[in-house]
């Protein structure tokens, strides 16, 4: 050694010398003869790199001839048979095996041609089998080529199933090139059908053209005619190309082009051809009609491959011989004198390691015992000496049993023991046990196994779930505690009272056990859910649920869930509560609310008997208590029409009466509805003190209104709510003031918080009685005054008060008094302020032509007053413009030209006056008549010659006389009915009429000449006698039943003679037949007696028809009451109307049937709810065309709605009085020769 020493002390360079040498000696021979290999190797692996290139062109070549050997033999199937059923064809494709025996292919499918003529024959036959094969792209083309079956039937190929292949350019391109040459042909690169958004190739379709048996198909049309269809394959290139390489893939970069498109790569997904590559070749493959471009160039794994195969690694070896031979010498001593440091080294870190240990231990929370492989204690730690109640050096020594008995028993053979959170208890130097948590590790020493003991003081824990524990038991609701697989783990005192089980005989079960049967699975999806989510949640509050008692009964519950970690182990903490005692509560008040319901409902249907029959007996009292005050045949006495008149007046009062209870009733029941709508508050106020201002001069006091500059014009509230309000106030102040005024002023009141709304205030002031302080809450009660004398000086039941509050109050707002004895009253109504849009006052939708006469112009900021007079208008044919604002006026005026306007003077944006005079100074309209409708009094000297004054309210009389005035002022032409098929013949008709100076309304069928007849009157009809479905005479008939013909002049028109018996049948009628072959001016003829008709009725309505517009007109009346019948009649005789009666609706269909009529009346109480019967089958059954009015007690919205939805055009609420009647016929029958239809 220490000669070696000595040597290596004198020679230090040699190792490196020797090593240098045998190097570069090495290395010099070796890189002659790699350099005199390397040419040859070179050459020899190009030409292995072009054999490899014509392998993969053969195999290309030949790959694509198996698949087309494979649809050759598939066609074969089709040439040997006419059908070839889809169960063929799967037989058939299955024993190809085509992706175990030629892989690449993505699909082969067989696709049937037809054409546009046979297109439907084709489809059809397809779909035998029940299959439902749907052709697409849809559209019309010459050929088609759908695609039939395909094989695999995968998820991609069954997107193929019915594509027409002729729909695509490259794909019909290359099916018509395999027709007319008759070769399998080759599509350009494409998508297939099969692609999805991912992994995307380029696809190409291999078409074999399939022919009928036994056609000729020899040159290129015999070809073309004998065409059947195709077999086709589906490759995808970069899977084909795939297929073909196999394992060789990666060996190479390659990329494949079409001739047609040399600069698109067809492999998707491969990288360009590297120009860098060590071998590059480029083939052109000429297969199936397209030209390919084939570039191939090795990969850094190829040409990895040769150079191993090569001399390049002996190379490298040779070279890594020499070096590691001299770097093996030269570090021999180098590696003996490191090994001595680092061996020094070691045992120094050993050393500091085990220092740090043991100072580790030392500082530890945790009690820590390390003892050797007998249990004798080597090391403790301060916390386990303060934990046992000695020191750490007397610790040291002892035997480990002694504190912790029975820990290393499973040792004692030598074994490694592990234990982790065991429970146990130790001992203390005293003897005393303590409850810890002990985890202990054995490990291997040199010396033997020793074990490290890890203590835990668990005496605080302990302590914490004994108060658990305590607080557990004494919950008033029962505690389940469960593991994650639902097997109880504890239970206290109160889930045994609860569910009759004993703590034994629940702990360690599935909770299931406390579930009824059919409530188990939604126990399972919760506890599912709860699982994935555990989060405190809380259960039957929207659903019911029920635990089970030991003795099979349900008890209600409700269930708390919440998550209890205990350790590793996920715990589920239930809490149950009882509310069988809740359930009872809730069924006493759900008995009681019933109780209330049925009480209610009992005092609803009450009050619903009571009205109908208190209103049936009022209604002819009022009726012709009505008839006799108005002595109509001035044989009544002076006395007599007086006591007519008291009985009228008490009959209202008494109506009244009956409607203040049963809107009190409504208010109670929370069943009065409110309808919010724009309203003008000076209109609506000016309409209320012209009506109560009698009243006021009969008592000789003064009634006016102020309004505040800030209040708005338009508001949004109930109308006819808040009139009804005012009204009872106003006229209770009237009836309680002897002398002075009652003063009606409104203002506004701004929000006192900015999430208030401001409220308007009408206050109605009157210098009446007064009212005690004390009585200020009284009177607002219902049926209740200051004292009996009240009633017995003034009247009144004591409901106008608590009406006028309670709908205050549904509003939104309330009433408020301030009064006091011989000082007055003051009662202030408080409503939100809520304004009206400028859509809603200014934007009226107008109303279409229905009708003969010009426009008329309504300029009029309240809507519904707009409405009203439109309808009115268009009721006489008088088409209406309506306009919110003086401005729109204006610009309606300087547009077009109207019959007549209708002009309000108080308008949101100018005066109505401003109107009226730019309309005058227009010449267009100096003429024009101009009907002034406002609250604003008439000026004093103020005239027009074409205009006229109205003061509002007006009346729906008023409106009408308006109206029938501006009729008489228009021209009127007569109306002619044509009825015929031919289209030219009526043109000609209709031209010829229409010089003539008739209004034409012409029809092609029998129905609609039934729906033109039933809409409107005509003067004249011109029939068609050959019609489709009836003659001309059948459809005369069936228009006399609609309404008489006894003033038409008739035209017959008919191709051939009528006979005897048809010539019979028209004579029934004002008619003439005329013939199909004469000319118009035989027709001009036969209108002249209906001409001068016509020009005598217009003399006779000038004269006196206004006077009696229903006079003859039939009306059936309808009604179980024989007193209603019987006062009804009347008020109908007065207006010369023929009235046919019927007590029942079959006595009423069997009249109807009998008779024509033109008003049909109903009373909606018939027995067995016959009234909304009766009118749908009138409507439905027996085509009632003319007007059906509803007669009610009561003015109940819900009756008005059901008899609308039966059929009804209109609705009269009873007891019926005279000029709401008279105002409802002159409505729906109007005058003679104006539109005739329903409102």
């Amino acid at each position: 050694m220490d000669d070696r020493s000595a040597l290596h002390s004198r020679k230090p360079w040699l190792p490196l010398v020797v090593t240098l040498v045998l190097m570069a000696g090495l290395g010099g021979w070796v890189g002659w003869q790699w350099h005199v290999q390397e040419a040859r190797i070179h050459a020899e692996q190009a030409q292995r790199f072009n054999l490899v290139v014509n392998d993969l062109e053969t195999s290309l070549r030949e790959r694509m001839r198996a698949y087309e050997m494979v649809m050759r033999g598939l066609a074969g199937l089709f040439v040997g048979s006419d059908t070839v059923s889809l169960e063929d064809w799967t037989r058939a494709s299955d024993q190809l095996q085509l992706q175990d025996f030629y892989p690449g292919i993505q699909a082969i499918a067989l696709s049937r041609h037809a054409r546009a003529d046979n297109l439907a024959s084709v489809l059809e036959k397809m779909r035998d089998g029940g299959r439902n094969v749907r052709m697409y792209p849809a559209g019309e083309r010459a050929e088609y080529l759908i695609t039939d079956y395909i094989h695999p039937l995968d998820w991609r190929n069954r997107r193929v199933l019915g594509f027409d292949l002729m729909s695509e350019g490259t794909r019909r391109e290359a099916v018509v090139a395999a027709r007319n040459i008759g070769t399998p042909m080759l599509t350009g690169p494409l998508r297939l059908k099969q692609e999805t958004g991912q992994n995307v190739q380029v696809g190409i379709l291999l078409f074999l053209p399939l022919y009928r048996v036994g056609e000729p198909i020899t040159t290129l049309e015999e070809r073309q005619n004998a065409f059947a269809g195709t077999l086709h394959g589906a490759f995808r290139l970069t899977d084909l190309l795939e297929g073909v390489l196999g394992s060789r893939s990666k060996l190479f970069q390659i990329q494949l082009f079409d001739a047609g498109a040399p600069d698109e790569p067809l492999l998707m997904g491969r990288a360009p051809v590297s120009a860098d590559a060590s071998f590059r070749r480029t083939r052109n493959i000429y297969m199936y009609g397209r030209s390919w471009q084939l570039d191939v160039a090795s990969t850094p794994e190829y040409e990895a491959i040769l150079t191993r195969a090569s001399g390049a690694f002996n190379l490298a070896a040779g070279l890594s011989a020499a070096v590691l031979f001299a770097l093996l010498i030269g570090g021999y001593l180098y590696l003996r004198e490191r090994a001595l440091r680092n061996s020094q080294a070691l045992g120094a870190q050993l050393q500091e390691r085990e220092a740090r240990f043991r100072q580790l231990i030392e500082q530890l929370p945790v009690a820590t015992l390390m003892c050797d492989g007998q249990g004798r204690i080597e090391l403790a730690n301060q916390s386990a000496a303060a934990l046992l109640g000695s020191s750490a050096g007397l610790l040291a020594g002892e035997r480990l049993g002694r504190y912790v008995p029975g820990v290393l028993s499973e040792a004692a053979g030598g074994q490694r023991l592990e234990t982790s959170n065991q429970e146990s208890h130790a001992l203390r130097e005293d003897g005393t046990p303590i409850p810890v948590s002990l985890s202990l590790t054995s490990f291997n020493r040199d010396d033997g196994i020793h074990h490290l003991l890890n203590l835990v003081d668990l005496q605080q824990r302990k302590r914490d779930e004994e108060r658990f524990r305590n607080v557990v038991e004494a919950s008033p609701n029962a505690f389940i505690l469960f593991d994650q697989e639902g097997r109880i783990v504890m239970v206290n005192r109160q889930t045994e009272l609860l569910f009759g089980y004993s703590r034994q005989e629940l702990v360690g079960e599935p909770v299931e056990l406390l579930i009824p049967e059919s409530m188990r699975k939604i126990y399972l999806e919760i506890r599912h859910r709860f699982a994935q989510e555990p989060e405190s949640r809380r259960l039957g509050e929207n659903r019911e649920l029920f635990g089970r008692h030991s003795d099979g009964r349900l008890l209600p519950v409700e269930v708390g869930l919440s998550p209890l970690r205990s350790g590793e182990e996920q715990l589920v903490q239930a809490v149950v509560i009882d509310i069988g005692h809740r359930k009872a509560a809730e069924r006493r008040l759900r008995d009681q609310a019933n109780e209330l319901v049925v009480a209610n409902r009992y005092k609803s249907e009450f009050l619903a008997n009571m009205s109908h029959e208190l209103r049936t007996p009022l209604n002819s009292i009022l009726i012709l208590s009505d008839q006799l005050r108005q002595n109509a045949a001035a044989n009544l006495t002076e006395k007599q029409v007086r006591h007519a008149d008291i009985i009228h007046r008490a009959g209202h009062d008494l109506l009244q009466l009956i409607n203040d209870v049963l809107d009190l009733a409504k208010i109670e029941a929370g069943h009065m509805q409110i309808k919010p709508e724009p309203l003008n508050l000076a209109e609506l106020l000016a309409e209320l003190t012209s009506g109560l201002q009698p009243m006021a001069e009969q008592n000789g006091l003064a009634l006016g209104t102020r309004i505040a500059p800030d209040v708005p014009v338009t508001i949004v509230t109930d109308r006819a709510r808040l009139q009804q309000i005012l009204r009872n106030l106003v006229t209770n102040a009237l009836k309680f003031t002897e002398q002075g005024f009652v003063d009606i002023h409104v203002t506004c009141k701004p929000a006192e918080q900015p999430a208030d709304e401001d409220m308007l205030q009408i206050c109605v002031t009157d210098t009446g009685v007064g009212i005690a302080e004390d009585q200020h809450e009284r009177i607002f009660q219902a049926f209740q005054q200051i004292d009996g004398s009240i009633s017995r000086q003034y009247g009144g039941a004591g409901l106008g008060l608590a009406i006028a509050r309670q709908l205050a109050e549904v509003l939104g707002g309330g009433i408020h008094l301030r009064s006091a004895p011989g000082q007055g009253s003051s009662f202030t109504i408080e409503l939100p302020l809520r304004l009206a849009a400028t859509t809603e006052i200014r934007t009226l939708r107008p109303f279409q032509l229905r009708g003969q006469g010009g426009g008329v112009l309504i300029v009029e900021d309240d809507a519904d007053f707009a409405s009203v007079v439109a309808e009115v208008g268009q009721s006489h044919g008088f088409p209406s413009t309506v306009c919110g604002t003086g401005q729109e006026g204006l610009e309606a005026l300087e547009r077009d030209r109207f019959a007549a306007v209708i002009l309000d003077i108080l308008l949101p944006d100018i005066s109505g006056w401003q109107v009226h005079r730019v309309l005058r100074e227009d010449a267009r309209h100096q003429g024009t008549p101009v009907y002034i409708i406002s609250c604003v009094p008439q000026p004093h000297g103020w005239s027009d010659d074409n205009s006229r004054y109205l003061l509002k309210p007006v009346t729906h009389s008023e409106l009408e006389r308006l109206f029938v005035d501006l009729a008489r002022q228009e021209a009127s032409p007569t109306r002619l009915l044509l009825v015929e098929t031919e289209p030219e013949r009526r043109r000609q008709l209709h031209e010829h009429f229409e010089r003539l100076g008739y209004r034409v309304t012409d029809c092609q069928s029998s129905e609609d000449a039934r729906l033109a007849y039933a809409e409107h009157a005509f003067t004249v009809l011109v029939i068609d006698f050959d019609l489709p479905n009836e003659d001309g005479l059948e459809l005369l008939e069936a228009l006399d039943r609609l309404r008489s013909l006894k003033d038409a002049r008739v035209i017959l028109n008919s191709r051939a003679p009528l006979s005897e018996k048809n010539l019979e049948r028209l004579r029934r009628y004002s008619s003439v037949a005329l013939s199909k072959t004469e000319g118009l001016e035989h027709m001009e003829d036969a209108l002249k007696p209906a001409v001068a008709e016509a020009e005598a009725e217009a003399v006779a309505l000038n004269m006196d028809e206004v006077e009696h517009p229903l006079l003859g007109r039939r009306v059936l009346l309808v009604d179980s009451d024989v007193r209603s019948i019987y006062a009804i009649s009347a008020l109908l005789d007065e207006q010369g109307l023929q009235v046919v009666p019927a007590t029942t609706s079959t006595e009423a269909l069997e009249r109807f049937d009998e008779d024509a009529f033109d008003l049909a009346l109903v009373d909606m109480a018939l027995p067995n709810n016959d009234g909304p019967a009766l009118i749908r089958q009138l409507r439905n059954d027996y085509g009632c065309q003319v007007p059906i009015v509803a007669l009610a007690a009561g003015a109940d919205p819900a009756v008005r709605d059901q008899s609308i939805t039966a059929g009804a055009d209109d609705f009269l609420f009873k007891p019926v009085e005279r000029a709401k009647l008279v105002e409802l016929l002159r409505r729906c029958l109007g005058r003679v020769d104006g539109p005739h239809e329903s409102p």
